[in-house]
């Protein structure tokens, strides 16, 4: 799995080029693959951007308790909610806000004191 952090500017012209960039090498099979992994590029960006736009006009109802603990450790609210609504390896690639509120807050505490397990 690779994780890109992009803007929506970015993310926008990347895809803007999977779309329009058409591989010309002399090898028509090295052209199809790079023509599939463009599409999947493609594809999982446009994905990521509806689902961005979907989370910027949904209500998501975040517990208080959750929340200040998040602003506590992050020292801002934006960085709170984005940490709280991505997925996370250590809780099987769920988000925060996914899991119950106690197993979120304790892995809250652990980053406090440094020792995520």
């Amino acid at each position: 799995m690779i994780e890109l952090e992009l803007n929506i500017n970015d993310a926008q012209a990347l895809l803007r080029h999977c779309s329009d960039h058409q591989p010309d090498s002399d090898d028509f099979r090295e052209n199809a693959r790079l023509r599939e992994a463009l599409e999947d590029l493609a594809s999982a960006i446009n994905n990521a951007m509806s689902h961005t736009r979907s989370g910027e006009t949904s209500t998501v109802v975040i517990e208080p308790l959750l929340l200040a603990a998040a602003v506590a450790v992050f020292g801002d609210e934006a960085i709170a909610v984005l940490w709280l609504s991505k997925p996370l390896n250590v809780l099987g690639n769920k988000r925060p806000l996914d899991v119950s509120v106690e197993d979120a807050l304790e892995l809250i505490a652990q980053l406090e004191h440094g020792m995520v397990t």
